[in-house]
């Protein structure tokens, strides 16, 4: 299975975990409480970003001595402390989040604030880390559980900006979803500061909002929507809709005055195009109906939550991507993520 993990020269990943499945069967497995110190060691984040000028060496003739060292202006390279392997190309103004500085950002939240640290790594090579923390579990009925999770990653190449979400992991599947809910009713957005801001964990700490309330009202909302009784055929609907949102909202009486004016201008009636299904429509009804897992727990089987869990197994479990750890990404981050809120957010409506 492939898997973006830095691997270092020994053979060691740099991810370390506690309390979880190991990824891809890699890292080390830290026991609970464990201090950042250790983790930050395990998780091979004990080195530093450096900064240095962009140079290159310009071939101004075929001969080996006339090779000139020239900058690139306006650019700066960002490399490792330790291997001096490079890590992207960014601006002098570019803003460094060290990895150290994402295991330090939960110090406080550990200590004073009840959550354990899971899981800690970098990703391509050292361009992009993470840190993954757990605040608590609650039930949403019977034996279906949810833990919910503050989330923090960051890059080193520019390619995505350092971002701190709370989300939600269903026990008995590993499903992600952004379950925490603001006191709008809304979704807790992720908060994201580019890298021309200078990093700062109060004001990340404060703009997220970092409250168990959040986490209680989203599986509340989750308990309602264990409650809305689904046929098959709704559910059918109801992937169709999630899926093509834009064919969902065409005005059905809108297409028949067409049809009429077409009539009564004497022009044939178009035939009817055959629809190919969306991609994954197939695969979410197959698990709604017998084989996701933790599909027949009380409160999720023939629900609307046992429908929302199938869109998120499909997404984090089974989505067509280029590799597991591209599935997760889009899961976390990318299109998966915005699939699985649209359901959550779309789900209420089947009542």
């Amino acid at each position: 299975m492939a898997h973006e993990l830095t691997i270092r020269a020994d053979g060691r990943a740099e991810f370390a975990y506690t309390g979880a499945a190991a990824w891809h069967g890699l890292g080390q497995e830290l026991p609970a409480g464990a201090p950042l110190e250790t983790w930050r060691t395990a998780a091979g984040m004990d080195w530093t970003i450096r900064r240095s000028v962009a140079r290159f060496f310009a071939d101004e003739d075929t001969r080996a001595d006339c090779f000139e060292l020239c900058e690139v202006p306006g650019e700066t390279v960002l490399f490792r402390s330790d291997t001096r392997a490079p890590l992207g190309i960014v601006s002098p103004d570019y803003e460094i989040v060290q990895p150290a500085q994402v295991l330090e950002f939960f110090r406080d939240l550990v200590a004073q604030h009840g959550m354990t640290l899971e899981s800690a790594g970098t990703l391509f090579g050292g361009r992009r880390f993470f840190a993954l923390a757990k605040l608590g579990e609650q039930t949403i009925v019977g034996a279906d559980r949810v833990g919910g999770y503050l989330l923090l990653c960051t890059s080193a190449d520019g390619t995505m900006a350092t971002e701190a979400r709370q989300t939600t992991v269903r026990v008995v599947c590993n499903n992600t979803l952004r379950l925490a809910r603001s006191e709008a009713g809304g979704a807790v957005a992720p908060v994201k500061l580019n890298h021309r801001q200078a990093f700062c964990d109060r004001r990340i700490k404060d703009q997220l909002g970092l409250s168990r309330d959040n986490f209680a009202r989203g599986i509340a909302h989750a308990q309602e929507l264990a409650r809305i009784k689904v046929s098959n055929l709704a559910a059918a609907d109801f992937v169709r809709r999630l899926l093509r949102p834009t064919e969902a909202a065409k005005d059905p009486a809108a297409q028949a005055a067409a049809i009429i004016a077409a009539a009564s201008a004497g022009a044939p009636a178009a035939p009817a195009k055959p629809q190919r299904a969306p991609r994954g429509e197939a695969a979410i009804l197959e698990l709604f109906a017998s084989s996701a897992m933790g599909g027949t727990l009380a409160g999720a089987e023939g629900t609307a939550w046992g429908l929302v869990n199938a869109v998120t197994e499909y997404v984090d479990h089974h989505a067509t991507a280029r590799s597991a750890d591209h599935r997760r990404s889009s899961a976390w981050f990318g299109d998966g993520d915005a699939l699985k809120l649209r359901a959550l957010e779309l789900a209420p409506s089947l009542a």
